[in-house]
C-alpha cells in the first residue's frame, strides 16, 4: 500500500484515544507494516499505525468522524495539489490501496511477508490486521508448505542470482525473485505434509527465540544461522533436505543449473497450455 500523504500515519496514542471515543474507529485504524519492522522487531510487529478507509465512499468514510476529520485537515490540502487525478479526487483513500491483493488476502488466515530490502530476506507469517506497505513484499498464502519452499536453500540460491544488491543487503523483488521462481511440480502428499510440519517447527522456534530475547529476525539469523550446533541451523538443514527431495535434486548437482532448466521447461509447458504448479500446494 502507498499512502501519499504523511497525515495517514498516526501514533498509537492517537489510535487509543480515537477508539476510546468511538469503538468503531478501530475498523479503519491498522498497524502499518514496512520493511524495517519485519527485519528488526520481535515477530516483525509494526510500530506505526495508518488510517485506512480502503475503497469506502466519501459518505461512508465520513461516518468515522475523528479519523476522517484528521485526514481532511492533514491530507486533503496536500492531495488537492497532487498531479495524479486519483490522488486529488479520492483524497481520503490511500493512493495505491491494492484491491487485488486485498481480495486474495481476505481469504487467508495470515500471509507471508519479507522486507523489500534486508540482509537475510527471510519470510515471516504476518496477521491480516497488519496492512503491508510498499517496503515489503507479500505472498498471499497461509500454507506452511509454501513458506518452507521460500525459506529453503533452493529459493535462496535462486534469490541470490536474481536479486539486486545494496551494500551488504538484499533487494527482494517480486518480479525477479518470486514470479520467475519454479516451484516443485511432482511432490507426494506425504512430503508436502513433512515440509509443512518442519516449517511449523522452524516458525515456532523462531517465534520463541524472538519473544525470549526480544530480537528481530535479522539479529536471530546473524547470531545463529551459520552456527552448525544451533537449532536454527539444524532446522534449516532438515527443511533443505526435504525441499531437495521435493524437487528431486541430488546434493552433488548444480542447484542453479537445475532451477534454470526447470524454469525453461515450465515456460514451455505454459506456452502449450499445460498445467504448471505455482506457489500453492498440489493437494490444496
Amino acid at each position: 500500500m502507498i499512502p501519499v500523504g504523511k497525515g495517514f500515519l498516526v501514533s498509537e496514542k492517537q489510535v487509543d484515544e480515537w477508539i476510546k471515543q468511538d469503538y468503531k474507529n478501530r475498523n479503519v485504524l491498522k498497524l502499518f507494516s514496512m520493511g524495517a519492522n519485519l527485519a528488526q522487531n520481535p515477530h516483525g510487529k509494526p510500530e506505526r499505525w495508518i488510517i485506512d478507509f480502503n475503497d469506502m465512499s466519501l459518505e461512508d468514510a465520513s461516518e468515522y468522524k475523528l479519523p476522517f476529520e484528521h485526514i481532511k485537515v492533514n491530507v486533503k490540502p496536500e492531495r488537492e495539489i497532487n498531479r495524479a487525478k486519483r490522488a486529488r479526487e479520492y483524497w481520503w483513500q490511500l493512493f495505491a490501496p491494492r484491491p487485488i491483493m486485498r481480495e486474495y488476502l481476505v481469504k487467508k488466515s495470515f500471509y507471508f511477508a519479507v522486507p523489500r530490502v534486508s540482509k537475510w530476506a527471510v519470510f515471516i507469517p504476518a496477521p491480516l490486521d497488519w496492512l503491508p506497505g510498499d517496503k515489503s513484499v507479500v505472498v498471499a498464502s497461509d500454507d506452511y508448505y509454501i513458506l518452507g519452499i521460500l525459506l529453503s536453500n533452493i529459493h535462496r540460491t535462486w534469490m541470490h542470482t536474481q536479486k539486486s544488491t545494496l551494500e551488504d543487503r538484499t533487494a527482494y523483488t517480486n518480479t525477479t525473485c518470486f514470479e520467475t521462481f519454479p516451484f516443485p511440480q511432482k511432490t507426494s502428499q506425504e512430503l508436502v505434509e513433512k515440509i509443512r510440519q518442519t516449517t511449523g517447527e522452524l516458525h515456532e522456534y523462531r517465534s520463541q527465540q524472538m519473544e525470549k530475547k526480544q530480537w528481530g529476525i535479522t539479529k536471530l539469523y546473524n547470531q545463529f544461522f551459520n552456527e552448525p550446533s544451533s537449532q536454527l541451523y539444524q532446522l534449516h538443514q532438515k527443511l533443505d533436505k526435504l525441499v531437495m527431495e521435493a524437487y528431486h535434486f541430488q546434493a552433488d548437482e548444480d542447484i542453479l543449473e537445475k532451477l534454470l532448466t526447470l524454469n525453461l521447461e515450465l515456460a514451455e509447458k505454459e506456452k502449450r497450455g499445460e498445467t504448471v504448479i505455482g506457489p500453492w500446494s498440489p493437494y490444496s
